[in-house]
């Protein structure tokens, strides 16, 4: 009954992930719109296969690029229903597509990488995001072995907080929407903002290796739910203004949303470690 418990809430954080994913793709763009628009890895072929220059492509592809976004995002959105019938006995080959779904993410990810010039951080920050389709799909697995996926999402959960370490703690220059929702906030200046985002950049760092260390383990779990949780609501609270005209929760909820594995996956791990859940039998899971 607790493994049920606990794959249902997996089941939520997969379908929330996916559409709020899909949501802002379809929405608001995506940085994969940038990746197509890399002149040095394209110019060379579109020029030689379609004979068309780059500079024609570049003032003419943006509909049908705009139309291949709106239709990934659509995709992703509708991924959000996969993990509500991947596990019945008539739709197991369902479990499946949550392989692309999970591609899909590393794509959205990769290109954010690419968009902030290759920083290190970056490439490890989604690793939470990209990899909550794929814990699923591990989990709905014949042979799953949860120790396995323990490792899998704690590797997972360290790489997105070192990722986020990395920008806070000014290793990578201090992004000015984190200095922004931290100001808004707190209600501090620029200066105290910057100190106080390089004090939690660096605990993320530390809390990410403590997580490996059995003495340190849960208390690093408590420190991702918790500090997971209020980054990703800081998207909404840093922008809720009841006195601005026109004001509405979109994108920003789905910013939150979004980020729904930063907190929830570390406390499913938290869960297997203080309940030590373990796999029902076939028979306890058609009942």
């Amino acid at each position: 009954m607790r493994f049920q418990r606990w794959l249902f809430l997996l089941k939520i954080c997969v379908s929330v992930t996916l559409f709020a994913r899909g949501w802002l793709t379809w929405k608001w763009d995506s940085p994969v719109r940038s990746l197509i628009w890399q002149e040095d890895w394209w110019s060379s072929l579109i020029e030689k296969t379609t004979g068309v220059s780059w500079r024609t492509f570049a003032t003419t592809s943006d509909p049908w690029i705009s139309g291949g976004l709106g239709a990934m995002g659509i995709i992703l959105m509708s991924g959000a229903i996969l993990p509500w019938i991947a596990d019945r006995s008539c739709c197991r080959g369902i479990r499946w597509l949550l392989v692309p779904m999970t591609l899909l993410l590393l794509l959205d990810g990769f290109a954010s990488w690419v968009a902030v010039d290759y920083r290190f951080g970056m490439a490890i920050e989604h690793t939470l995001q990209i990899v909550t389709p794929l814990a699923l799909f591990l989990a709905l697995g014949p042979n799953l072995s949860l120790p396995r996926w323990q490792l899998i999402v704690s590797i997972a959960a360290a790489l997105t907080f070192i990722g986020h370490g990395c920008f806070a703690a000014g290793i990578h220059p201090v992004p000015l929407s984190y200095q922004n929702m931290t100001m808004n906030i707190l209600g501090v200046s620029q200066d105290t903002a910057i100190r106080l985002l390089s004090v939690a950049g660096w605990l993320d760092l530390i809390v990410a290796i403590c997580l490996f260390f059995p003495r340190t383990g849960i208390i690093s779990l408590f420190y991702l739910i918790t500090w997971g949780g209020a980054t990703a609501c800081a998207r909404v609270v840093a922008h809720f203004d009841l006195n601005a005209t026109g004001y509405a929760l979109d994108p920003w909820a789905f910013e939150t949303a979004v980020r729904t594995s930063h907190w929830l996956l570390p406390l499913l791990l938290l869960f297997l470690v203080r309940f030590k859940i373990s796999p029902e039998s076939p028979s306890e899971k058609a009942a």
